[in-house]
């Protein structure tokens, strides 16, 4: 019988599977870079965005700890609620007509998140207004966006809040406190009155923010 010679060696099944090895190790390289790595990106995205959430959280549950004030943990914002009766007076909407103790409550808000710079931990601060279900359309857009904007007017020239991390909303009646009770009544609820800060923390890897940041221009005021 003859011998094995050392070409012999180089065939047979071994380079077909040495081969497929190789296809199916690029082949789990492309799966892991495309789905893997999103994957893993987002769940680092998601880890920043909670660390950044609970150092402002432990400020503003401070700040907010007093009477008409709540502070609420919704999805991935923080939400300072101050009852309409700290604020503005029933029909009033003026940063003048703005109560003392809302000014209080707001002079204190501001505080506690320039303590420790936790203020650049904020990308936005969306003042947002509401209204109860009295009064017409017309007038309760106009209560719950210009309450709105007397609020942020105050964030940022009393409170020493950037206007670049300041915005306003008006949203009408439309999200009462209890909305159940609201579909099957047509009573009024006075507590639907109020001034709600939504806090959006900066997300380093957000680059929508990060542009829009940017795109912000503050002019001296003539």
């Amino acid at each position: 019988m003859a011998g094995l010679s050392y070409e012999d060696e180089g065939s047979g099944p071994w380079p077909a599977f040495a081969d497929l090895l190789g296809a199916t190790t690029l082949l789990f390289l492309i799966l892991f870079a495309a789905v893997a790595v999103p994957a893993l990106k987002r769940a680092g995205e998601a880890d920043a965005r909670e660390n950044t959430l609970k150092k402002i959280e432990q400020k503003v549950v401070q700040a907010g700890n007093r009477e008409n004030v709540d502070v609420l943990r919704v999805g991935d914002y923080l939400l300072v609620r101050i009852e309409g009766e700290a604020t503005f007076g029933k029909n009033r909407f003026e940063l003048a007509q703005l109560k003392p103790e809302g000014k209080q409550i707001l002079r204190e808000f501001g505080a506690f998140l320039r303590r420790d710079s936790v203020l650049n931990l904020i990308d936005q601060i969306q003042v947002v207004g509401h209204t109860s279900s009295e009064g017409s359309e017309e007038r309760n857009w106009i209560l719950s966006s210009s309450r709105a904007a007397s609020v942020s007017l105050f964030l940022i020239d009393s409170v020493g809040i950037g206007p670049c991390q300041v915005s306003a909303l008006g949203r009408s009646r439309y999200y009462p406190v209890d909305p159940e009770a609201a579909r099957k009544s047509r009573r009024v609820n006075e507590n639907d009155r109020r001034i709600e800060l939504e806090i959006r923390p900066i997300l380093p890897t957000d680059t929508v923010q990060a542009e829009r940041r940017s795109n912000c221009v503050v002019k001296e005021r003539a």
